[in-house]
């Protein structure tokens, strides 16, 4: 007896109203964290969800400060009151959080009308029944029900990661209901407010958890949904579609939620429905999706596609399931295609810029010398008509080497304020000859006060002469009116030049095609096939667009959009003029001397005759270490130097002379076959010097080095320091 009563004293010394008060001051604790763990996901994610739940934890750690303060304080009516109002908003906030999850929206009017009824449910609670027990029971009994209502649809939604945070909601809730009654002595008391303190932490942990394992599905969702090939996730039991990227939407031609749910039997009919464990249905997929083998897949309307793919077994939020990764073959083979075009185009532009560059070297001897013949006096009709056609023809060579590499080695634009309506205007007084000879009639219908814009004269130029050429030979064999349209305009962030022909138009089966590589439909020996592919290369390198448009019989319409860049106009005097030639140089006079370094025998003798026939002093070398050595033991007016030769090239001689005779070194002219390349164009334009471009004409020769030795008079030769040989 002695023991009982030893015991029954050690509990009521234990379960003291001081351990009450302890136990409620954890409970508090725990809410006042479940409140910043809410607050903290609320403000991270923008969930509606957390910011109801932050709300419902706050009004009960509210409701425990009032529990707290009546331990303390007398039973005053207000706090009694206060604590069963907090019990009701905190149930009313609950309730919405968990309403929410199942993305149901709750009108302000329904709000307002929950917090009226809570309020007038609270007053009746302490000021009519005037029970403590049974008026604390209605709010906290409330409270507990939208707990176990929140827990249950966090249940619901099938994910491991939310089981936790289910059950802590759930248990919590079914502790708040038996609270009243557990409150009427304090041994039961303390333990059920130590056990809603555990409760409560065990749904802030849930949140915790629940929270981290969403941010690693979510990035697990981006990164599925940047894959190309379509991804479906089945379960391995029901074989029901539980998850599908952005791909796979793409594919079968429906949402996530449409394919969410549906057996994955009903999108593919090679698999065959039937009873059978999950080892069955593995066996059943591992058959159908193998390699190489081609699986029908249906889309709505009962359209079919053709896919190829495989499958990988892992667990799906606790469940075993199936990833089935498909590809559509058609677009398998397209872009495999288009890969093996690239290669090849790569290894043909190579293979073209080499050739090219080769072929430079006999076309400007070739066209030198026709040149040289054309000049000379006494020459009889019949030979003079022969060598014009030697110089079409070779100038026509010329032409398409010079497309070849522009197509070979597109070069980056260097854009400067353009006027297009200029550019319109100056390319079809270009062409002014051969729309008469064709009898074409311009109509022009430009945009006035059109504003300049960045972009690349030369290649707008190109790109505009290459239409305007295409529409005057589409029109060349038709009786009919020949009218050739250009317009300009302003759209928003683009100005449209669009060009236009009466012509017979592009035939459907082929406008897909005319902007592909060597793709033409003029005869043999009347185009490369090039033209509209580079047009497309220097539209693209512009960040613009080129796209054709054509009806049978009704001409073709080429439209170009340029991106608008706003800029101030360009001086009128951008390009630096060559000086006068009013009284040209007297080279016998001035007994000017001029060195010609080149690796290609036919090059030098042409230069040599050219420039010796106006009465240069010319010497010529093959080699950079030859005309080191000649400039260390010699001087001269003018170097004219190809760029590209073994040894020592254009590039290290022009460094080599510069660091003895900086003088020297800014009086050298390259001749170069291939501006195309960048390294070639920068380094060019870095020097500041002059160059041309092989197949060279003679006219420009002459004036080029007119212009050198005038702007650069025979005072420089003394600017020079003792040579070395290297």
């Amino acid at each position: 007896m002695q023991t009982l009563n030893d015991m029954d004293w050690a509990m009521r010394e234990f379960f003291s109203p001081a351990w009450v008060r302890a136990s409620l001051v954890v409970a508090l604790l725990s809410a006042s964290l479940a409140v910043l763990v809410c607050a903290y996901y609320g403000r991270r994610t923008q969930k509606t969800s957390f910011v109801l739940w932050t709300g419902g934890w706050s009004f009960y750690a509210v409701y425990l400060v009032t529990v707290i303060v009546l331990e303390y304080a007398s039973r005053e009516p207000t706090l009694h009151l206060a604590r069963v109002l907090c019990a009701g908003l905190s149930a009313l906030f609950f309730l919405l959080g968990g309403m929410h999850l199942t993305q149901y929206s709750v009108p302000r009017w329904k709000l307002i009308t929950g917090v009226s009824l809570v309020l007038v449910g609270s007053y009746a609670a302490v000021e009519i029944w005037q029970d403590e027990l049974w008026g604390t029971l209605s709010m906290v009994g409330l409270m507990a029900l939208a707990a176990i209502y929140a827990g249950w649809r966090q249940w619901n939604q099938q994910d491991r990661r939310s089981r936790w945070l289910a059950m802590g909601f759930v248990f919590w809730g079914a502790n708040l209901v038996f609270m009243p009654w557990l409150a009427l002595w304090p041994f039961t008391k303390t333990i059920a407010y130590l056990g809603s303190a555990l409760l409560t932490l065990s749904v802030a942990i849930g949140l915790i958890i629940r929270e981290q394992n969403s941010q690693i599905e979510q990035r697990y969702r981006k990164v599925v949904d940047a894959a190309n090939a379509a991804i479906f996730v089945i379960d391995l039991a029901t074989l029901e579609i539980r998850d599908a990227n952005k791909a796979a939407e793409r594919l079968v031609k429906r949402t996530l939620s449409e394919l969410k749910g549906v057996s994955f039997l009903d999108l593919c009919p090679d698999l065959r429905a039937g009873a059978g464990n999950l080892l069955d249905h593995r066996t059943m997929f591992s058959a159908v999706f193998k390699p190489y083998n081609e699986v029908i897949l249906l889309r709505p309307n009962a359209q079919t596609i053709l896919c190829e793919g495989d499958t990988h077994k892992l667990e799906w939020r606790g469940r075993p399931a199936l990833q089935i990764n498909l590809r559509e073959v058609e677009m398998e083979r397209k872009t495999g295609q288009m890969v093996r075009r690239a290669e090849k185009m790569s290894s043909l532009g190579q293979l073209i810029a080499g050739v090219a560059h080769e072929l430079n070297n006999p076309l400007a001897v070739v066209l030198g010398y026709a040149q040289l013949i054309n000049k000379q006096d006494g020459l009889d009709e019949k030979t003079r008509a022969m060598n014009r056609k030697v110089l079409h023809e070779s100038e026509r060579a010329a032409r398409i080497v010079r497309d070849l590499l522009s197509f070979a080695r597109p070069c980056e634009p260097k854009p400067t304020a353009v006027d297009i309506n200029n550019v319109v205007a100056n390319v079809l007084g270009i062409r002014e000859a051969d729309l008469q000879k064709n009898a074409v009639t311009v109509s022009e219908k430009l945009w006035p006060d059109l504003p300049p814009t960045k972009a690349d004269l030369m290649q707008i130029e190109q790109v505009l002469t290459n239409l305007v050429a295409n529409a005057i030979h589409a029109m060349a064999e038709q009786s009919t009116a020949r009218v050739l349209t250009i317009s300009t305009a302003l759209e928003g962030a683009y100005i449209r030049i669009t060009v236009a022909d009466s012509g017979p138009g592009i035939p459907a089966d082929l406008i897909g095609r005319i902007f592909d590589p060597f793709f033409t439909t003029k005869a043999p020996g009347k185009g490369t096939g090039l033209g509209l592919s580079i047009c497309q290369t220097i539209m693209q390198e512009h960040r613009g667009k080129i796209w054709a448009q054509s009806e049978p019989g009704q001409g073709a319409r080429f439209v170009l959009e340029l991106p608008f860049v706003a800029c101030e106009p360009a001086p009128d005097d951008q390009e630096p003029s060559l000086p006068a030639a009013a009284t040209p140089i007297d080279p016998m006079r001035n007994n000017q001397r001029i060195l010609v370094v080149d690796d290609e025998e036919g090059i030098r003798d042409v230069m040599t005759d050219v420039l010796g026939s106006l009465g240069y002093g010319v010497e010529a070398v093959a080699t950079g270490q030859e005309a080191l050595h000649r400039l260390s033991s010699s001087e001269y007016n003018l170097v004219i130097s190809d760029l590209c030769m073994p040894g020592i090239d254009g590039e290290e001689l022009w460094r080599l002379v510069g660091t003895q005779n900086p003088g020297m070194a800014r009086r050298i002219v390259f001749l170069t076959g291939d501006t195309v390349s960048p390294q070639s164009r920068e380094f060019l334009e870095a020097t500041g010097n002059r160059w041309l471009t092989k197949p060279f004409d003679i006219a420009d020769v002459e004036s080029t080095v007119q212009a050198m030795l005038a702007s650069n008079p025979l005072r420089a030769l003394t600017d020079r320091r003792p040579a070395q040989a290297v």
